[in-house]
């Protein structure tokens, strides 16, 4: 196949692929969202040493070469005695119903960078040197070989997408968790906080009530100048130190309450936040697996 003829092959197989690119229709790996190409068996020819054998050429978009070429020698497998690598590649022996006539099968790819595809290009022969009478079967057969090549790229990319949803779809969860546990710590902590201030509130009032005692037993303390009066005072005196010291601590874990109580208010929301964009993300990666399986399916 001389150059001029390559070029026109791949042009004709590429213009599909060229248009999809100019869409922007694309993931961020690079894989197009959509079928949008033809599947073409275009007839060409295969250079096997000395010879030149008829042969035709299809396009794996999105494919590589190597990947393409490791299915055609697996697909032979198991139907020929014996398949060897090499430029190109071959089958011997061949044992394959849908094309009549041929013994063997020989094969090479190339890879069309700029285009965005694999070409591979298959020949069915009796021989090294010598094709087969007639080429019956060996379109439609080559056809089969472009849709499944074509449609294994495809999945390749569902799989990727598959592994994406799922580690997507356990970073939500973790989320939501983180989301559910600070809910929980700011329950507690607003429980604990109503306790604090209902005991400090007790304190508070038997405090003003200790202290109307005391305004009392000092009045009367002034005017007796009596040794129990004084005792009564004293000892009403230490119990209202008591209380507002009581009050003083209870203020302090109050006030730690509520700086807990912020922090995990900060960390629900920030959870949140996270909660929403993953699940934000989770959705698009479904919306691009559901379009990558509709692409799959649309090859034929």
């Amino acid at each position: 196949m001389n150059r001029i003829t390559r070029l026109a092959i791949a042009a004709s197989l590429a213009l599909p692929f060229t248009v999809a690119a100019q869409k922007g229709n694309t993931t961020h790996e690079g894989y197009a969202i959509s079928w949008d190409k033809t599947i073409a068996v275009i007839p060409d020819s295969l250079q096997n040493g000395m010879f030149k054998l008829p042969a035709w050429t299809i396009a794996v978009h999105e494919g590589e070469a190597s990947d393409v070429m490791g299915w055609w020698m697996a697909d032979m497998q198991a139907v020929s005695t014996a398949v060897t690598k090499g430029r190109p590649a071959k089958a011997m022996g061949l044992r394959l119903p849908q094309v009549s006539g041929a013994a063997m099968a020989a094969a090479a790819t190339v890879q069309e960078k700029k285009a965005g595809f694999a070409r591979l290009t298959v020949a069915f022969a009796l021989n090294d040197s010598t094709t087969t009478e007639g080429n019956e079967g060996q379109e439609a057969y080559m056809r089969t070989l472009a849709v499944k090549y074509n449609r294994a790229v495809v999945q390749a990319q569902i799989a990727t997408y598959e592994k994406q949803l799922g580690k997507a779809g356990d970073k939500l969860a973790d989320t939501k968790g983180d989301v559910a546990k600070s809910q929980s710590r700011i329950t507690k902590s607003s429980s604990n906080m109503e306790k604090i201030k209902a005991k400090r509130g007790k304190i508070q009032r038997d405090n003003a009530k200790v202290s109307g005692d005391i305004a009392g037993l000092e009045k009367k303390f002034a005017l007796s100048n009596d040794p129990k009066d004084l005792q009564k005072l004293t000892k009403a005196r230490q119990k209202l130190a008591k209380g507002e010291s009581s009050q003083a601590k209870l203020m302090q874990q109050e006030a730690k309450v509520q700086g807990d109580i912020a922090k995990e208010q900060g960390r629900l929301e920030s959870s949140a936040g996270k909660a929403e964009d993953r699940g934000v993300t989770k959705e698009e990666v479904q919306r691009v697996l559901d379009a990558l399986k509709r692409k799959h399916d649309s090859i034929q």
